[in-house]
């Protein structure tokens, strides 16, 4: 009976660990690409910003600001360069493009995130600071799909590796309004079953408010009709506890593709 209590009183405490730090990861800015154009001609370089907030609007008000982010690039067919910073906010294409379907990349500096009496420390987590409330440790990755001249090319449904990732199993480009877009989210190389959500640009200027909502099968799979034409915005999400939570609570991932259907 007593062996039970313990359990019983483990099991409740650990419940409301995880509500707690729920509630901290759920108030977490995401961060998604923004292309200045999904259909370029060869003869202009590709330009993007990087969106970040809680308002899933297509262009961002918020941007990432660039002292965060660890890496913009672009991938393409027998093209893989890195992005130059332009302005403020910017990155945009060196070289020339050729035509075909093109992947933009980017990852912020990823770590620990820890809530304190005295406010948030980015990068720290319990190991570091005292009386930690909530420390959630994050992954966020972004893609963005555009095409120079002609959609071509496999590169659209690449598998990057990333601890999360949206597989687009159709390129964008080549869809009307009203088409169904399948996608497989991968978690750690492997089908991932979670909710996929979608909004367009002009849907909605509220936090964490979508027009769509899917979830995927036991292959990793969901798709998403095009119920707009425009610009488009996917997010995935998984979290789970951190493998040692004496360091930290939580262990959160993300994962955005956006992309436009004409």
């Amino acid at each position: 009976m007593r062996i039970n209590r313990i359990k019983n009183i483990r099991r409740f405490i650990f419940a409301v660990l995880l509500l707690v730090v729920h509630a901290s990861v759920s108030h977490a800015h995401d961060m998604w690409i923004d292309m200045q154009s999904y259909h370029l001609d060869k003869s202009n370089p590709a330009v993007l910003t990087l969106g970040w907030g809680h308002q899933f609007v297509v262009p961002g008000k918020d941007f990432m600001s660039r002292d965060r982010v660890d890496k913009v690039f672009f991938i393409g067919p027998g093209f893989n360069e890195a992005a130059v910073p332009q302005g403020d906010n910017a990155y945009q294409s060196k070289a020339s493009l050729n035509q075909g379907s093109y992947v933009a990349v980017a990852i912020p500096h990823n770590g620990f995130f820890s809530k304190t009496a005295e406010g948030y420390q980015q990068g720290k987590s319990k190991k570091d600071i005292k009386d930690v409330i909530a420390c959630s440790f994050s992954e966020k990755y972004a893609k963005a799909l555009f095409t120079v001249g002609t959609p071509g090319g496999e590169t659209f449904s690449q598998v990057l590796g990333h601890k999360l990732e949206i597989i687009p199993m159709k390129d964008p480009a080549t869809l009307k309004e009203g088409d169904d877009l399948p996608v497989k989210v991968l978690f750690e190389g492997k089908p991932a079953r979670n909710y996929v959500y979608g909004t367009y640009a002009g849907f909605s200027g509220e936090p964490s408010t979508f027009a769509y909502t899917t979830y995927t099968n036991k292959e990793g799979i969901a798709k998403i009709r095009m119920i707009k034409a425009g610009i488009w915005l996917l997010i995935v999400k998984q979290e789970m506890p951190y493998p040692d939570l004496a360091v930290c609570d939580k262990q959160a991932f993300t994962a955005t593709l956006t992309f436009q259907v004409k």
